[in-house]
């Protein structure tokens, strides 16, 4: 019986560093043919909850090509354990589930990508049924939640993906609440190439980029689409919270309103999306009116 060892070399959290790792890790793992993988996190002392998304995307991945490797995780520490025994990921390695005491996950769940209403309902139980989310009217809570809807839309309508994965974790030091979004299908930038192709035009440099500007869409019809990230990215900006999109080798980052867009030496075959709500902020939002869809606060 053959195997395979792949050390994880240092702590995962959520940032342009813990995601070349990432991505280091797809392009490592799709040239193994093996029995077994063993992956050796005997000097990773931290991984953050939210990133288990994107580590159980890439592991089913490689499990519905490769349905006969099994795959280990050795030398875990302690405290990932227990995150992983809170958070729900427990399941994909037989451990035994311990209670979240202290509310700091949003576990870990994969959802079937005709299941967008139970999705709805996971993140409004989980991200604005909190006591301590920032005060905003009705008119713009379900305008970001529709903005995140969106997202899992995206997948469904741009992709040939039929999963969706999710996790998150607030960390009370920064006050942060942090929730990845992840599915495995066609990336941002094929489609953008796909788009400008089929109108027999030269695409753009940075396809993430222009994806991401508001008004932007592949629908071939014109009806608005794009990302439908706007006044999602918009409350970030003014909540001083945290966006971080990963698509193919692109990745875009936005902390409070300083964004970065920028590339990574590998791909990821697929779409990471990460929001940060700072839950430390004391404003209170509402739209500017009915039929602009602006928020302010």
């Amino acid at each position: 019986m053959s195997n395979e060892t792949i050390k994880i070399a240092n702590d995962i959290d959520t940032g342009y560093n813990s995601h070349i790792r990432l991505n280091e890790l797809c392009f490592r793992l799709a040239s193994i043919e093996t029995d077994e993988i063993y992956l050796d996190f005997s000097t990773v002392n931290f991984i953050a909850s939210n990133q288990f998304a994107i580590l159980g995307c890439i592991l089913d991945t490689y499990r519905d090509e490769h349905p006969d490797t099994t795959i280990y995780f050795s030398h875990l520490n302690k405290s990932i354990k227990k995150t992983i025994q809170k958070n729900g990921f427990h399941a994909h390695l037989g451990f035994e589930k311990i209670p979240d005491t202290y509310n700091t996950t949003i576990p870990y769940t994969i959802f079937n990508i005709d299941q967008i209403s139970e999705f709805e309902k996971y993140i409004i139980l989980r991200i604005f049924d909190r006591d301590d989310i920032p005060k905003m009217s009705e008119k713009a809570k379900s305008n970001i939640i529709d903005n995140i809807l969106e997202i899992f839309n995206n997948v469904k309508e741009h992709t040939h993906s039929n999963k969706v994965y999710t996790c998150g974790q607030y960390f009370p030091r920064s006050s942060l609440l942090y929730f990845t979004i992840v599915d495995s299908g066609e990336t941002i930038p094929y489609n953008v190439r796909n788009y400008y192709e089929n109108l027999n035009t030269e695409a753009p440099s940075k396809l993430l980029e222009w994806a991401i500007a508001p008004g932007n869409t592949t629908r071939i019809t014109g009806t608005p689409g794009g990302l439908g990230l706007s006044i999602l990215s918009d409350f970030i900006g003014l909540n001083n919270g945290k966006l971080y999109i990963i698509s193919e080798n692109e990745t875009y980052e936005k902390k409070g309103t300083n964004e970065q867009h920028m590339y990574m030496p590998h791909s990821f075959p697929g779409t990471i999306v990460t929001v940060a709500f700072n839950l430390s902020d004391e404003s209170t939002y509402s739209m500017t009116s009915e039929n602009l869809s602006e928020i302010v606060f």
